[in-house]
């Protein structure tokens, strides 16, 4: 919450880059309710502190399956426009980001049975391609 931030509209990557902070947790003695409360303090407190800045500044965070992490930033971008390569939705409650770290009892590891073989003559039309949408807390900081 009292972190500076990179501010770039120029470059929403580097931006997002210089801001992020990750997580790791245990799962055996992971609870949400706590964390869900830290975000939401630390969307409100960011809130406050970029009510006046001109143009869009956006507080986030997600569940980095891979990693492992949750994982935070901020970025002058709408909600709808994180800078992310996959899908994503944004949700106004941490509650359905921290469900996933809940349901992860192996953090960082992904099971050999979830991996797909993928060929290089597949050629998978964008019916047959499976997108994973995954959820992320987003919180406008400004007006």
């Amino acid at each position: 919450m009292d972190e500076e931030l990179v501010l770039d509209r120029g470059n929403v990557n580097v931006e997002a880059r210089g801001n992020l902070m990750a997580f790791g947790f245990a799962p055996e003695g992971f609870d949400a309710g706590p964390v869900e409360q830290a975000l939401v303090a630390v969307g409100e407190r960011l809130g406050a502190r970029f009510a006046d800045v001109a143009g869009p500044v956006t507080f986030y965070a997600w569940y980095d399956e891979q990693a492992g992490q949750l994982r935070c930033s901020a970025a002058s971008v709408e909600p709808g426009d994180l800078p992310f390569r996959g899908r994503f939705r944004p949700v106004d409650s941490p509650v359905p980001v921290l469900a996933l770290m809940a349901a992860d009892v192996l953090p960082g590891v992904v099971p050999w049975t979830d991996l797909r073989e993928v060929s290089a003559e597949e050629d998978a039309g964008p019916d047959e391609q499976v997108e994973h949408v995954f959820p992320v807390f987003a919180v406008k900081l400004t007006r």
